[in-house]
Parts: structure tokens; sequence; C-alpha cells
């Protein structure tokens, strides 16, 4: 199915994941226009939420269609049948919506939400005119989820959800061996794609699938991004230490990362590179409840870094804390996490090696 027949006349793209996303214009650059909505890139059709207007850059995207590859992932994850009935949380342009629709067949239905009635309108027109009856828009809090008249097959989650915080309401109505498949994320951290099986008894379990995926929050799950720019990192007050603990392998390594974020709530990461005032890279910490946070900065020897800490917390001592921790569980690798959700309580534990 073309893609294009989903994509508005005006978007955002990036030629290269190093690029900004720049505005592009079906009816001024046609070739480019196509190019690039045919190509295995992200395309940005929404920033802020609407506020941003084409063809403003805005700060964050908030409504786009993924790249070609991550979507057959996914799909091929969730593995809907002929005749099954999914829940898509997300619309977005419709195009997921629709492949949905072509793999459960005119005896299935899917009833896809979306919480912006702006882009929800546009992607029923969109799936109307594409021929594509057995889809159901629905204007609605994707977290609160929509009744069913029968229990989902399955349910795709096209927006990253915080851990701890997954909506019981979707293992709820699901069928027991029902699939949840949804991006999982903490403050620290994008997380894994986890696959839930929904058991008879209303829990669900699952583990990350081996692909990586990278999706904007669900917009009732926004937490601000790490800044710092009101801080020094050199602030004389702070409390300062040495460890021998390499910040940026710690925050770098994805399954690293993943263990501190688990175990150092509420707290995000910042790194800056080198400038000519500085001329090396800068780690920071941010926890903006209790304003704590820590920086930290490479030494003359490469085996050792200053660190500054300030506030209620001290950041550093808890990242460098469940890092060792990490090493010492012999760097556990994001799939040999065990994911449970019950209607009281939801947690994420290494499996038994």
């Amino acid at each position: 199915m073309p893609r294009e027949q989903f994509i508005p006349d005006r978007i955002w793209a990036q030629e290269s994941d190093d690029d900004p996303y720049m505005p592009i214009d079906r009816e001024r650059e046609p070739e480019h226009w196509y190019r690039l909505v045919n190509s295995d890139r992200v395309i940005v059709t929404q920033f802020d939420d609407g506020a941003t207007h084409w063809p403003e850059t805005g700060y964050r995207p908030s409504c786009s269609t993924s790249m070609p590859s991550l979507v057959v992932g996914m799909l091929a994850e969730l593995a809907p049948q002929p005749g099954e009935r999914i829940l898509e949380i997300g619309t977005g342009t419709g195009y997921n919506a629709a492949l949905l629709a072509e793999l459960v067949g005119p005896a299935g239905q899917v009833t896809s939400v979306e919480i912006d009635p702006d882009l929800a309108e546009l992607a029923r027109v969109r799936l109307v005119q594409a021929g594509y009856s057995n889809v159901r828009v629905v204007v609605a809090d994707g977290v609160a989820g929509v009744e069913p008249e029968q229990p989902w097959d399955r349910v795709i989650v096209t927006a990253g959800v915080h851990v701890g915080r997954l909506p019981y309401e979707w293992v709820d109505h699901s069928r027991a061996d029902g699939i949840v498949l949804t991006p999982m994320r903490t403050d620290l951290a994008s997380g894994p794609l986890v696959r839930f099986v929904v058991n008879a008894d209303g829990t669900a379990t699952g583990r990350a699938c081996a692909m990586r995926v990278g999706f904007m929050e669900l917009r009732q799950q926004r937490v601000a991004a790490a800044r710092a720019s009101q801080l020094r990192w050199d602030d004389d007050s702070a409390d300062v230490s040495i460890t021998t603990t390499n910040p940026f392998v710690a925050l770098l390594d994805e399954a690293a990362r993943w263990a501190i974020a688990l175990a150092v709530p509420c707290c995000r990461y910042n790194l800056e590179k080198p400038t000519i005032e500085r001329r090396y890279g800068l780690a920071w910490l941010l926890d903006p409840v209790t304003g704590s946070w820590a920086s930290a900065v490479p030494t003359d020897d490469e085996h050792r870094f200053i660190v500054r800490q300030r506030g209620p917390r001290k950041l550093w001592n808890e990242v460098e804390t469940a890092y060792r921790w990490w090493q010492h569980h012999h760097q556990p690798t994001l799939e040999t996490w065990d994911w449970t959700v019950t209607p009281y309580e939801q947690s994420v534990t290494l499996a038994e090696q």
C-alpha cells in the first residue's frame, strides 16, 4: 500500500539522522516530497500538538508516520490474524490502521484511538477514501481506552508508555492469550518494545522484543526534556568528588542505561559535546522535582572524572550504584527482564539466570 495516500502535502523530514527536520511542500518540490515519503524515514506531520504551523519547525514532533521498516517489524511482532479485533492507540495519519485492516481482512475490525480531534478527522477521511470501511477512528483518551463490545484480540500502541503506568484497561479488555504490544520508557531511557501476553487471571506478562523503537510519549504521560541551560556545571557550591566510573559509558550503553533507569526514578540525563570554551564532553543528571543535579567531566587522567552534585538527592551516587549492580549481575540485556502487569501493580524484574 502506498504510504503517500496517508501523508499530507506539507511535511517535515530529515535527509539523514544527523540533519534537522526541514519543511517540504509537495506542490513546490514534488520529486523531493515523493522521494522522502517513499524512503525508509520518519515523516513528521505535526509539531507541538498543532501549535507550530508549517513551514516553521517546532520543538516537539507530535504526529508522524514511522519508518516503514519499523512499521513492518511491529506488525510482525503483533501478528494479527484474519477476523481479529484490533485496538490501535495513536491513529496518527491512519496509515498503520490501514495496514492492520488489510491483515485482519473484511471479517476483522480495527478500532483506532486518537486524542487529537483534527488528526482523527484527517485520518478518518483518508481511510474512507482508501476504502477501509472496517476501521473505526475514535477521538478519545488512549489511556482510558475504549469499551469494546467484545474483548480485543490484540492491542498495538504507537506511543511510548512509562514503566509502571501501562493502562490496565488494555489488559482488562483483552481476551485471554491476547497480545498487547507497546513501546516502554522511563524518565532516563526510551526503552524497548514489549510484547505482553494476557493471562486468564487478568494479568499480563511479557519480554522485550529484539527490535528497538523510538516513539513520542503518550500525551498524558509527557515529561519535560532534560535542560541544564540555567545551571553551572562547575558551580562552586556543589559537592565535588572523583569517580573512576565513566559516566559516558554508563549512560550511552543501552543495557546499562536501562538498568539505571529502573533503579533511579525521576532522573534525566543530557550529554554535551566539547566546545571552544570547554575542550571535553560534559554529562548531566537532572531531577526536575527536587531540583537535584549532577555534572561529570573527565580529568587529565582518562580513567578519572570530576563529579559535582547539588540538591537533596545525590544523583551520581544513585546512578553509579545502579551501574555497578548491573555490572555485578553480568550486564543483563533488555531481553532478560520480565515484565508483569496486574490490576494492582506493575513490575520489571531481572529473570532468573
